[in-house]
């Protein structure tokens, strides 16, 4: 486990500051209900944004401001301009910065793509993969495109990041279709989709194909994340690799929580001065991996990756 204190607790809900400051025990940290103010605190050297989207790009340019080490949770900003503010402040500040992609810190998933950086599979040609599940926030801001990004960019971010991770680096196109069909008026203002497919080209001629939608029965959910390739394939979810007609499984000794090796290795990276495995470069393709299939999606064309950094 990291050794460190927390040493303020920032929420507007009295309710939940509340909460959260009777689970941290003996180390009693500060109540406070504006963020600036634990920034302004001098003892505080890092720091975690955990609220909604919206507030993520004012935030995490704050906090480079104010030379605080950042852990920031997913995805970066609703906006390719919000996530080029915050590349250039922690730039500018050189603190640490990670992303929360826990599927990084996913035993799992790093048996994965070790498996196929090894060669394991051959060379990628292919990628097919799915997010249906039953259900998703019907409201809140979530349900507000401007507030959450919509669903590619609020939830989808995660598999972008693992994307991105796998084929290292960021794609080349999208082109998608999607939109709000069996969830009409769920809310009444309900602006995110419910559903969409969209496309990817990354260099040297990898495809990927990814889909979801948020009101598949739960007998039928899941995830999908197969690889194709030409020696074999591999299922990233569980290391599992399928090689002619055999089924390769992998085994673990334990599932340790990802989110809490995710936070250990941070804490671990702000005093060691290491850089994070999920840091500001992972956060920034996979966040505009996301916003790029979005467009696409919204727009009905296809979009260059070009387009977002002009």
């Amino acid at each position: 486990t990291a050794n460190f204190t927390i040493g303020a607790i920032c929420d507007i809900n009295p309710a939940a500051r509340a909460g959260a400051i009777k689970q941290c025990g003996a180390m009693r940290p500060e109540g406070v209900d504006d963020y600036r103010r634990v920034l302004d605190m001098k003892d505080i050297d890092a720091v975690f944004i955990a609220t909604p989207v919206y507030l993520h790009r004012e935030m995490a340019v704050a906090a480079a401001l104010a030379g605080k080490h950042t852990y920031c949770e997913k995805p970066l900003a609703r906006t390719a301009e919000g996530v080029e503010a915050i590349r250039a402040a922690v730039s500018r500040a050189g603190i640490r910065f990670q992303v929360g992609f826990q599927w990084r810190y996913d035993v799992r998933w790093e048996s994965s793509i070790k498996k196929v950086h090894d060669g394991e599979i051959g060379k990628v040609h292919f990628v097919s993969a799915h997010r249906h599940v039953p259900g998703y926030p019907t409201s809140g801001w979530y349900v507000d495109r401007s507030l959450s990004g919509d669903l590619i960019v609020e939830q989808a971010v995660h598999e972008m990041n693992v994307f991105c991770w796998l084929l290292k680096g960021p794609p080349l196109r999208a082109s998608g279709f999607g939109g709000i069909n069996a969830l009409v008026g769920v809310p009444s203002d309900r602006t995110i989709m419910d559903h969409y497919t969209v496309s990817y080209e990354f260099p040297e001629n990898v495809r990927l194909s990814y889909s979801h939608c948020v009101y598949t029965p739960g007998s039928a959910s899941g995830l999908e994340q197969m690889v194709l390739g030409d020696k074999s394939a591999i299922d990233l979810r569980n290391a599992t690799v399928f090689r002619g007609g055999e089924t390769i499984e992998t085994s673990f000794d334990s599932l340790p929580n990802a989110t809490g090796r995710a936070i250990v290795s941070f804490i671990d990276c702000v005093r060691s001065g290491r850089e994070p495995a999920c840091n500001l470069e992972a956060g920034v393709n996979a966040t505009l991996m996301a916003i790029l299939g979005r467009t696409a999606i919204h727009e009905k064309r296809v979009v260059e990756w070009s387009e977002l950094l002009a």
